[in-house]
């Protein structure tokens, strides 16, 4: 893979990288996306496999319960505004 490939990336993933670490990250990214192709490339049938083995699903049926009100399910929180919890905004 190439070093602007991988810079790209990690821009998206808002990532910065020295241009050593660069070189190192670029063969180890290359491998792993080798061994990745490698796995597409296993014919696996028409059917997906959800679960590899015997068991049941122990998943149970959802219910309706009691509900909180809106003033009951932030009464207790440190900071509210328009009825709903304030939270700290980490994105621009």
């Amino acid at each position: 893979m190439k070093k602007e490939e991988i810079k790209h990336i990690a821009n998206i993933a808002m990532l910065d990288f020295t241009e050593e670490e660069l070189d190192q990250f670029a063969d180890a990214f290359s491998e792993t996306m080798d061994f990745v192709n490698q796995i597409r490339t296993i014919d696996t049938g028409d059917e997906g496999a959800f679960q590899v083995n015997d068991m049941e699903s122990h998943l149970r049926e959802d219910q309706v319960g009691d509900q909180l009100s809106q003033d009951q399910a932030t009464k207790n929180t440190a900071s509210e505004k328009y009825g709903y919890f304030e939270i700290i905004r980490y994105v621009d």
